[in-house]
């Protein structure tokens, strides 16, 4: 793949065999609408720019994301002050099922989740190929040469003490960038930041990562190092074929109408 076929200005689309999430508003402003979330990654919070913009004090700017991996859909909390609660539970980080209620503020969510298969997979699934090791994705500091290990399903970059990779620089976010595994493959997004997430010198909302690539928040560069499994499609006379990004459309029926508002802050106050 080439720098071009890896770096999105926006979230890639979820591809037709992964899980289909649908998020349906039971209580706050906006009750008894139903939103599909059809990028790989939906950020909720009160920023502009997040998928669901919440605004209500008890919401921080971006409070929780949720992530379509392929495979799985996931709830990460973004290390809030206002929690993100799921089933009546606080949530760090859990897989989400269908018909599981998220709360945030005074918002509660039910989400809805389908499991579609694709055309043939009974008969030519798609394979993944773990050998010799499953995935291992970790960071190094250039500099000092240490690594470290990113051990859940979402890891989190930022500022604040709670990330999975705290960095102390002021030009940072508090909650910067998430890294996750998205089709079997690793990849980075950048949380509307205020300085943006650089890969390789190029600016991304989201991108693919190889090993060696060079991640850039603010004024610090970690580098990206990963043994990740190989992902076999075998494509045949039933069609069935390796699940692969596809860039989100970019008209204003796609990204433009994609991101909700609920400025309805003065009436929860």
């Amino acid at each position: 793949m080439t720098s071009g076929e890896t770096i999105f200005d926006q979230a890639p689309c979820v591809p037709s065999g992964a899980p289909l999430a649908t998020v349906s508003i039971c209580a706050g402003p906006g009750e008894g609408r139903s939103i599909q979330l059809r990028r790989a990654v939906s950020l909720l919070g009160t920023k502009a720019g997040c998928k669901l913009v919440l605004r209500h004090p008890q919401v921080d700017r971006r409070h929780c994301v949720i992530v379509n991996n392929g495979a799985h859909v996931i709830l990460r909390d973004l290390d809030t002050r206002g929690l993100t609660i799921r089933n009546g539970l606080k949530v760090e980080q859990e897989f989400l099922e269908d018909a599981d209620r998220v709360r945030l503020g005074p918002w509660e969510l039910k989400l809805d989740v389908g499991q579609p298969r694709l055309p043939g997979a009974s008969d030519s699934p798609v394979v993944m190929d773990l050998e010799p090791d499953p995935t291992v994705l970790a960071i190094e500091d250039p500099e000092t040469k240490k690594v470290v290990k990113l051990s859940r399903e979402v890891s989190v970059f930022g500022r604040g003490a709670g990330c999975d990779v705290p960095i102390d620089d002021r030009e940072i976010s508090r909650v910067h960038a998430i890294i996750f595994t998205y089709l079997s493959k690793p990849a980075v997004f950048d949380l509307v930041s205020e300085n943006g997430t650089f890969i390789n010198g190029k600016r991304a909302s989201f991108a693919m990562l190889q090993n060696g690539d060079e991640i850039s928040l603010g004024s610090y560069t970690l580098i990206f190092r990963s043994h990740a499994p190989h992902v076999n499609g075998t494509a045949g006379h039933n069609g069935a074929a390796t699940l692969r990004p596809t860039p989100f459309d970019l008209t204003p029926e796609g990204t433009l109408s994609d991101l909700i508002d609920f400025s309805a802050e003065s009436k929860l106050l």
